[in-house]
């Protein structure tokens, strides 16, 4: 038997029990119904379902806050060192202006439009 069943048994049980005359089973409707309109219906909010167990977790065992503590500091190492890496040293940057000013092509022509169009020529 399932949760529905046994309810529609219960109520069963109930309605059979019951001896109201017409007039208070109007009221009683009549006040239920008012009830339900008065009941707010909220809405679907945004939420971190999850924060609440990470948290209870956290003030349980402080270890485990050492531990998250530790991971947070390695992420926030390997995020710097990639960025680290990414970021062009003077020294290259030295040598890309280096080879643009020895080169035989003047630097108009980078900011010209029709550079591709030379590139392409060139390599023919």
């Amino acid at each position: 038997m399932n949760e529905r069943e046994f309810g529609y048994k219960i109520k069963q049980q109930l309605d059979g029990t019951l001896d109201l005359d017409a007039a208070t089973l109007k009221r009683l409707k009549s006040a239920r119904e008012q009830a339900l309109a008065r009941q707010r219906t909220t809405e679907p909010a945004f939420a971190l379902a999850w924060v609440d167990a990470v948290v209870g977790r956290l003030s349980a065992n402080p270890a485990s806050a050492g531990v998250i503590l530790a991971c947070a500091a390695l992420i926030l190492a390997l995020l710097g060192i990639n960025y680290w890496q990414r970021t062009p040293s003077v020294e290259e940057i030295e040598e890309i202006d280096a080879a643009l000013l020895t080169s035989d092509l003047p630097i108009n022509a980078y900011l010209d439009n029709s550079f591709d169009t030379w590139l392409k020529r060139s390599q023919h």
